[in-house]
């Protein structure tokens, strides 16, 4: 792995250190352990072992998994301990690794060496994701609109999050039983990883007179150009020759004609020059984004309680762009195509209005039941676009609905797919990135309620019933039975307090997930 925030070798012994700002150990502990005693492994000098001890019990601090343990050992080091379990899945371990590394960021420890060759290979491996993620995670710079940073930012790229100043050196120290290069290569995996999380959450979080649809889509576009990206525009008037009425109806209430469908694409390097690669024409994905910059409701306004916080409806479009991002830098090994449908969804004279009759790309007519479900409008016509490519898989990503949070909460994201053989594989990639994500059924019978006696479709229902269900159910009318496709309602991409490893409300929830989901129904191709 090239020199970066994070190194790993393997350990020589519990040297001296005296270089570093901080160490780190994980033990292993096991249900019933009492004692801390028992946990310190005999390695560690007799002095350090009852220092470890005295801290504990000055704290009051069981040995249990999932507990920390953190000290100054010297004036100017600090010691961290972390207690590990069998048991604990990674949603856990990444809790642990923000517990552990929070407190040296803000000590601002710059050296830290992270000891993990006390654990069994498969821990130790875990644990270098999950601390990999969560300090690279930590380091993420929030958008701010104060004078004072406004001078410091000026003339710089406004396209992803800033630098902190604060570069911590993090080395992991390997038992000789690990794997050194598989744990490099995962260490960078999750780097990458995180570090589209970040520009997930910086997009998410920037102002809505801000990230309006016209600076967004530059915003977007110059980004493109430096990851090598394929960029096209579906602007509103060619939107109108291609009469894409579901997109175009949320569009027309607002005061600039700047909405539209981008279009990105990656394609993976040849392995000769000049010859076309198999994985090319054997697979290819397509991801799908709402992007709403803001959302007043539209027509049926929402009060001042619900939109509040409304020009963050465009994580889905900042996750799908993120991962297209993070496809040309990993080189993903199959075909990427992107679809963000921006947009403001903004009340006027000109807004479209319940009764309605709208007919979307493919023909289909809507009846326009309720102004504030636009998601699901501008999601049928991109929908579309994307199925046109014919692809392998349709995967997209919006934050549509209040109900999948009611169901669900925020600390889960809420799946739906015409694959019901795909919902174990969700669950398991949701465990396994430690971004918790849970299936909901499909069945015909819940669109009942969508059945219009003056058009093709309802749009959705005024009052009651199982809106998340009901608006995936409205969604796969526009993709072709043939095709297959996973719908991700983004619940949890906002949390009170963070979840897992993120320490902002704003969580850029998806990467993870969707990263290990695709290369797992893409695994041939990523073999090859």
């Amino acid at each position: 792995m090239s020199k970066g925030l994070f190194q790993v070798r393997h350990t020589q012994g519990l040297e001296t250190r005296e270089t570093y700002d901080a160490q780190i150990f994980f033990f292993k502990v096991d249900v019933g352990q009492k004692r801390w005693t028992d946990l310190i492994p005999s390695q560690f000098a007799q002095d350090d072992r009852e220092l470890i001890v005295e801290f504990a019990q000055r704290l009051e601090l069981s040995p249990e998994a999932g507990k920390t343990l953190i000290f100054d050992r010297q004036p100017r080091q600090r010691w961290a301990v972390g207690l590990i379990g069998p048991e604990q899945e990674t949603f856990q371990i990444l809790g642990l690794a923000r517990s552990i590394l929070k407190p040296l960021k803000d000590f601002r420890c710059r050296k830290i060496l992270v000891d993990l060759s006390f654990l069994p290979a498969d821990r130790a491996l875990l644990l270098i994701d999950a601390l990999t993620a969560a300090m690279q995670s930590l380091l993420f710079k929030a958008p701010r609109y104060g004078r004072e940073e406004k001078d410091k930012e000026k003339g710089k790229s406004q396209s992803g999050p800033k630098k902190e100043l604060y570069s911590p050196q993090v080395e992991f120290a390997l038992a000789p039983t690990v794997n050194s290069a598989r744990a490099e290569a995962l260490a960078k995996s999750a780097e990458l990883s995180a570090i589209a999380g970040n520009q997930v959450r910086f997009l998410v979080m920037q102002a809505g007179n801000d990230l309006t649809p016209k600076r967004y889509t530059k915003i977007i576009k110059d980004a493109a150009a430096d990851e090598g990206l394929g960029f096209e525009f579906y602007s509103q008037k060619k939107l109108e020759s291609m009469a894409a009425g579901a997109f175009l109806a949320v569009a027309q209430g607002a005061a600039h004609e700047d909405a539209g469908i981008i279009k990105l694409s990656y394609d993976p390097a040849p392995k000769k020059k000049g010859a076309a690669t198999k994985v090319q024409t054997q697979k290819h994905l397509c991801l799908v984004g709402k992007g709403v910059t803001f959302d007043t409701g539209g027509t049926n306004l929402k009060s001042a309680q619900y939109m509040w916080g409304m020009h963050r409806d465009m994580a889905g479009s900042a996750l799908a762009f993120a991962l297209i991002s993070l496809a040309a830098r990993e080189k993903w090994p199959f075909r990427v195509t992107a679809y963000l449908a921006i947009v403001e969804n903004a009340t006027g004279p000109t807004a479209y209005r319940q009764n309605d009759v709208i007919t979307a790309l493919n023909g289909k007519t809507i009846e326009i039941v309720h102004t504030d479900a636009e998601g699901r409008m501008i999601l049928a016509d991109t929908l579309h676009l994307a199925a046109e490519e014919k692809p392998d898989l349709i995967m997209d990503f919006a934050t549509l609905t209040g109900a999948c949070v009611a169901a669900i909460s925020t600390l889960y994201a809420g799946a739906f797919s015409n694959r019901s053989a795909y919902h174990s594989r969700i669950i398991e990639a949701g465990r396994a990135s430690g971004e918790r994500v849970w299936p909901f059924p499909m069945d015909a019978d819940f669109a009942e309620c969508l059945k219009s006696d003056i058009a093709d479709i309802k749009q959705c229902r005024l009052t009651g019933g199982v809106d998340h269900i009901e608006a995936a159910l409205f969604l796969s009318e526009f993709v072709p039975k043939e095709i297959p496709w996973i719908h991700l309602d983004l619940s949890a991409a906002e949390n009170a307090g963070g979840l897992a490893h993120i320490d902002t409300e704003v969580t850029g929830f998806g990467v993870r997930f969707a990263t290990h989901l695709l290369k797992d129904l893409f695994k041939s191709v990523v073999e090859e």
